[in-house]
This record gives structure tokens, C-alpha cells and sequence, in this order.
């Protein structure tokens, strides 16, 4: 299986195969012409390409299809028309056919399977009707790496009295692609408003974008989308022909998506936002105004989560994670247009949610991510950059490794092409700058204060940083703090700079007040064991306090959120330099 990664690598030239094996953190590569979910195909020569979405309004003739082509691996591609009507699908490579799973397609209604000898150019590949209910949000079939099953997933939406339930399904062949079945999955629990929340959260026909992998000859995983703060997960022992109930995971994400990736070896790859959206208020007290559908539940007032794409990979089938690593921090996340920037005909949402992912040679991962062609990007990285144990940020690079950005008030909802392009989204402003370093020279530190601005949803100033996921570690964080008091808050997912909740949720947190610093640069080293829960703080190599951790925290510590957010406004702390350092210390 997977011998494509065989014919790209004897495709390419000695020197693209010099440039591929040189790409190790993640690298951008082009921007794809199609959100992430499913437009990406890799033929058996190796070829990849990535199509374009088109939609065609009754009367009009079809806009000729485009996509991206590759052939040296990911590393350039070009523009090419589509010569057939099939589009992206998987080949399937037992049987040397090609299929797509298809939703109600031009001229047709429900769901379909195309299937075909020839591939993405047949201009008449053979129609399979599956059924004449709706679904949506399909992904491309799959192969099984043990036997002759393949499968899709998919979501339907109930009808009748169950109108507002949504329900995931799995369906599968086992003479590829000719007969089909399927299994729906329902996840029952509803999001409940339980403090920090104050008002509802999107879970009415919220989406559970089912994603399905295998993890053994006989064992799946399914990972489910929901309004909650975790994905949940179902398990088949039998290949799929049936599944547990769905339970919570430990993979933290809020009404984003998962995707899986089996490697050749047997590894598996997580992608996923490991990020937690700011806490929702209540919208009937709100001075600005939202629709009754966000009230309710039915939609959203902004997506606050999207922000940071990350990756993890298991070396156990699953039960264990290595990384949880920042893939990509969203391009426009600090953009002060954010609601209008971009093509709405591209995609009202902008972010960097929904993966898409392709194993390369040399161990090298393609990735698409994200929504919106100012956001959405294709980018490859090395497997081994997820076994960092160690980061260090001294922003000689700018803050592009780094979430400084907080959100002016803006218009709430889902919003119509007709009122902008302002989809769940509000503007943002910088939240912490670079700034001439206090002590002189040329360099620059990151400067941190909070200082009232009516224009800004609140005034707390605050930077997030990502490091990889470790149980025990220390964090060194080199500061000047000048007046009141620095917030340090160790998580293990990402928090919105200006959350006036982290302390409430995270494991560990502390203050330091400007007396305990004094007025110049200070080093504070904090080391944490999570199996232990404990934490130590040293200030200039001299022990301080201990903090005792709260709460479980399986996965380890991975990220480091800066806050000044004192009462009144305050002067703040410069920021030099950010490390992180793995083991028993």
C-alpha cells in the first residue's frame, strides 16, 4: 500500500529530492484553491493534486474546473484545468479503481458514489445511488491497509421530528465500491451553560464531521466533532461493521474538526485545533446586537478557537501522543479587517481549521489546512519535528511564532454575502508588540500592559506560546516587569490572550508583583512534574513558591499564556526571551 510515495520519489529529480529532505518545520508551500477537507488527491505515479470548489446557480453554464498539480513531491505546483468530471477521489489500489463519495452532484439528488477505471479525467465515470437523503460534509473514501474494505464518512441531518439532530455515518464496501452499508452514530450530549459560560454555545446541528482511521487489522477509531470542549471518540473491534458509543477524548476542540493519518509504519498523525474558545456571554444582555439563532444555540456569535492548527503523532495505536505542536498559526489571526479580508466567494469562514494530510517521502508530511484563500494554506514538515522535546523564543524572527492578538468589538453571527464577508468573525487588534528593548541597544522585547480602550472586547493584555508537550519540564521566562503585577498560566491547549478565564481552568498559574522582581530584568524559572502535581518557581536561580497543580492533565503542559490583566490600568512587563526544557528537573 502506499507505493505511490515509491513513484513520487523516482519522479523526482536529485535535486528536488535534496530540497524535500531539507524541509523539517513546517513550510508553506502554496495556497490551495479549496478548503481543507477533501480536494487533495494523490494518483498512483505520484502526480497530487489539490481542485478547486465550483458552484454553478441554475441557468448557468459550469465554470471550467481548475486545481493545483505536483509532481516533485509538493514542493512546486502549477495550474491546470480539469479534463474530466470525476475531480478529486482515492485510488484504490487492490482493485485499480478510483472512487468518490459525492453529495447530491450537479443534476442529482442525495448521495452518490463515482467510480471509475480511468480517474480524476473521466469525463463519464460509472454513478452509484446510495440514497436520497442529504449529506454532507464528505470525505474521500479510504483504503483499508489490512484487507478489501473501504469506507467514507459523512454527516446527515434527521428529518421529521429529529430535524434538528445530526448524526455521523460510516459507510463501507467490501468489494470495492460496488455494494454499499453504513452505521450512524449519534452523539446524545448537548452543551450545557455551566460558568465561565454565561449563554449558549453553537450545538444545535452544531456538525459531528465524523474522521475514521485504522489503528490495527481489526481495530478503528472515529473521532467526532462537538460543541464541547473535547472531541469524543468511537472505537470498531471489527473493522468497522460496528461501533461503541461515543465517549469524550482527550483531544480538546470545540466545534472544529479532526483528521487522522496512518503512515506507512504503522504511526499515526493527529491534526486538530487544540484550542479553547473564549467563554460565551449572554447574548440577551449584549449591547451588540446577535441573531436569535446564536441566543439559542442554532449558530455562533464568533469563532474564537481557529486560530492555531496543531499535530501530534503516537508510536501506540493511538493511546499515547508525542508533540502537540502549533502546525500553523493563522496568517491574518492579528488582522484588523479580519471580517471583510479575503474572497467571501472562497469561503465566509477564515481560519485555520479542517486538515487534509498525505504521507511524502523521506518522512516528510503534506498538509492542507484552513478555510478562506487568505487563510488556507498547503505546507510540509518532517515527522521528527514532532519529537522536539525543547523551544526557544527570542523573537529575532518577529512574532510570527507567537498569539498576540485580542478583538475589537465588531458585528456578531453568521452573516450573508449581501451584509459582508464577516462570517462568525470579529475584527482583531495586536494585543502585545514589539517593542525597543527598556535597557537599550538595538534589540526589541515583547511588551506587554493593559491600558482601557473602548473599542477592544476587554482591556487585558496578553501573548499565548506554544512549546512541545512534555508531564515534567521547565519554562524560563527572562522579564522586566515595571509596574503592578505579570500573569503566568501553564495550559495544555491554547487560550485567547485577552480570556479573563484562564486561571479558572488551567493547571497551573501564578502572579509575580513588581516588588518581588525588582525593577530590572529578572530570570523566572518555573518546572512542573504533571504526574506529580507540583510546580516550583525560582526568581534569579533562587526558589520562591510552589504552586500545587489543579485538575487532571494527561497529555502534559504545552503551552505558556502571558497576561496583564491587573485591576486599573498598568504599565506591564517586557518580555526578552521564552524557553522550555523536557524532564525530571
Amino acid at each position: 500500500m502506499l507505493n505511490y510515495i515509491d513513484r513520487m520519489w523516482e519522479r523526482m529529480s536529485a535535486d528536488e529530492q535534496d530540497m524535500l529532505k531539507r524541509i523539517y518545520a513546517p513550510t508553506v508551500v502554496a495556497v490551495p484553491l479549496a478548503d481543507a477537507r477533501r480536494d487533495i488527491c494523490v494518483l498512483p505515479d505520484g502526480e497530487i493534486r489539490s481542485y478547486e470548489v465550483t458552484e454553478t446557480q441554475p441557468g448557468e453554464e459550469p465554470p471550467r474546473q481548475r486545481y493545483l498539480s505536483s509532481t516533485d513531491g509538493g514542493l512546486s505546483w502549477k495550474v491546470r484545468y480539469a479534463r474530466g468530471s470525476m475531480g478529486p477521489c482515492t485510488y484504490i489500489e487492490r482493485a485499480g479503481i478510483y472512487l468518490s463519495a459525492v453529495g447530491s452532484p450537479q443534476g442529482k439528488e442525495g448521495l452518490w458514489v463515482c467510480r471509475s477505471e480511468v480517474g480524476p479525467d473521466d469525463p463519464d465515470p460509472e454513478m452509484l445511488h446510495l440514497s436520497d437523503d442529504y449529506y454532507f460534509d464528505l470525505y474521500l473514501p479510504k483504503q483499508s491497509a489490512f484487507g478489501k474494505r473501504v469506507w467514507f464518512t459523512a454527516q446527515r441531518r434527521g428529518t421529521g421530528d429529529a430535524i434538528t439532530e445530526l448524526y455521523a455515518v460510516y459507510w463501507y464496501s467490501d468489494d470495492f465500491g460496488v455494494t454499499w452499508q453504513k452505521n450512524e452514530l449519534q452523539v446524545a450530549e448537548k452543551f450545557e451553560t455551566v460558568f465561565p459560560h454565561k449563554g449558549n454555545r453553537w450545538h444545535i446541528k452544531s456538525g459531528v464531521e465524523p474522521y475514521v482511521e485504522e489503528l490495527s487489522a481489526e481495530k478503528m477509531v472515529m473521532m467526532l466533532r462537538t460543541p464541547l470542549d473535547c472531541f469524543y471518540t468511537s472505537y470498531s473491534q471489527d473493522g468497522g461493521t460496528t461501533w461503541s458509543q461515543p465517549e469524550p477524548s482527550t483531544f480538546y476542540g470545540t466545534n472544529t474538526t479532526f483528521f487522522l493519518l496512518r503512515l506507512r509504519d504503522g504511526r499515526l498523525l493527529s491534526f486538530w485545533n487544540n484550542a479553547k474558545p473564549l467563554s460565551m456571554p449572554n447574548h440577551r444582555l449584549s449591547r451588540t446586537a446577535v441573531p436569535e439563532s446564536v441566543v439559542i444555540g442554532r449558530g455562533e456569535s464568533a469563532f474564537t478557537n481557529r486560530d492555531a492548527a496543531h499535530a501530534a503523532i503516537s508510536q501506540d495505536g493511538g493511546k499515547t501522543y508525542i508533540g502537540y505542536r502549533e502546525l500553523l498559526l493563522n496568517p491574518i489571526r492579528g488582522n484588523a479587517d479580519f471580517r471583510y479580508v479575503g474572497d467571501p466567494a472562497t469561503s465566509h469562514d477564515k481560519s485555520v481549521h479542517q486538515f487534509q494530510a498525505f504521507e511524502l517521502p523521506f518522512g516528510k508530511i503534506l498538509v492542507c489546512v484552513g478555510q478562506n484563500i487568505a487563510a488556507r494554506r498547503l505546507l510540509i514538515f518532517d515527522v521528527n519535528w514532532l519529537y522536539e522535546t525543547d523551544r526557544e523564543e527570542n523573537f529575532l524572527d518577529g512574532l510570527g511564532g507567537i498569539t498576540t492578538h485580542t478583538y475589537v468589538k465588531s458585528v456578531s453571527g453568521c452573516t450573508v454575502r449581501e451584509l459582508g464577508n464577516g462570517h462568525c468573525a470579529w475584527n482583531r487588534a495586536q494585543n502585545a508588540y514589539l517593542m525597543p528593548d527598556p535597557d537599550g541597544g538595538r534589540s526589541e522585547a515583547l511588551y506587554i500592559c493593559k491600558r482601557h480602550d473602548p473599542r477592544l472586547l476587554n482591556d487585558i493584555g496578553g501573548a499565548v506560546w506554544n512549546f512541545p508537550a512534555s508531564r515534567q519540564g521547565e519554562i524560563t521566562v527572562e522579564l522586566k516587569l515595571l509596574e503592578k503585577q505579570a500573569r503566568f498560566s501553564l495550559a495544555d491547549r491554547w487560550y485567547n490572550t485577552c480570556d479573563p478565564y484562564v486561571t479558572y481552568q488551567v493547571p497551573f498559574w501564578f502572579e509575580v508583583d513588581a516588588e518581588d522582581v525588582g525593577g530590572e530584568y529578572a530570570t523566572l524559572t518555573f518546572s512542573y512534574d504533571t504526574e506529580q502535581g507540583v510546580g516550583a518557581l525560582a526568581v534569579n536561580g533562587d526558589h520562591f513558591f510552589k504552586v500545587k497543580m489543579r485538575g487532571a492533565c494527561p497529555t502534559g503542559l504545552s503551552y505558556l499564556i502571558l497576561q496583564c490583566d491587573t485591576d486599573g490600568d498598568s504599565q506591564g512587563f517586557y518580555v526578552r526571551r521564552l524557553s522550555k526544557k523536557a524532564g525530571n528537573v
